[in-house]
């Protein structure tokens, strides 16, 4: 009786490894890019709480490019409504990636609630 000696085929390895590293990368960079603007969003309402409190929020996942010739820059953009007293107000914001507030904007006139 023969034994026989399994050999490993390296081409096969090499792919594996190359589509484990591709998955990764892709897995990683949606998790990435999905956290900073949930980031982004704890960070503007952080600083909206001594306004009042904040009954609903907002942001796009996506950013968006503003700006003029070479003063391009990439923004998240979103929206907060704080009730301050027995008023609902609503703003507008642009923050970069990094977290500098770009725009921020009262929609209307607060509406008594």
């Amino acid at each position: 009786m023969a034994i026989f000696k399994k050999k490993s085929n390296w081409r096969v390895w090499i792919a594996a490894a190359a589509v484990t590293a591709g998955m990764a990368s892709i897995v990683y960079r949606r998790l990435y890019y999905r956290t900073i603007p949930n980031r982004i969003l704890s960070i503007v309402k952080t600083n909206f709480t001594n306004r009042g409190t904040i009954e609903n929020s907002w942001i796009n996942m996506q950013p968006t490019e503003r700006g003029t010739g070479r003063d391009r820059y990439r923004v998240y953009t979103g929206g907060l409504t704080v009730r301050e007293g027995d008023r609902l107000n609503q703003f507008a914001f642009a923050v970069e990636p990094d977290g500098t507030l770009r725009q921020l904007k009262q929609l209307h006139e607060p509406i008594n609630a």
